[in-house]
């Protein structure tokens, strides 16, 4: 039993993290991407029934650290309310410019918008090509 199973659906544990060089390699060769002014969002299914994440939040984009943190929190919280939405979809989210808490919440509500309602059905084998 997966950890986001046992705690509820809005639980953001160990196992809803990208941890390995290959899990984000993977969602990077997929090139499925949704480009905004400030968030890259790539995603690809995962073939569990649980979403997980992965954030690449640059020093160059984000000098101080206070800043980097915050949108990391910022864009775990989002990506955590909508995880029920997502089903199993790997998902790194790249920081590409400097924005408000609020541009980062809105370009995530146009990708779910845009591709959750597809994922959560079962054409969600449509994403795989």
């Amino acid at each position: 039993m997966t950890d986001s199973v046992r705690r509820g659906p809005y639980a953001f544990g160990w196992d809803s993290k990208l941890r390995r060089t290959d899990d984000f390699s993977s969602v990077f060769r997929f090139k499925r991407v949704q480009r905004n002014t400030h968030l890259d969002i790539l995603f690809r299914q995962n073939g569990m029934s649980y979403p997980r994440l992965g954030l690449v939040v640059p020093k160059k984009i984000l000098a101080r650290a206070v800043d980097r943190n915050r949108a990391r929190r910022i864009l775990r919280e989002v990506f955590r309310l909508s995880q029920p939405l997502l089903g199993g979809l790997d998902v790194v989210i790249r920081v590409k410019a400097a924005g408000r808490d609020a541009d980062y919440r809105a370009q995530w509500d146009t990708f779910l918008r845009k591709y959750a309602p597809r994922t959560s059905t079962a054409s969600a084998q449509q994403l795989n090509g």
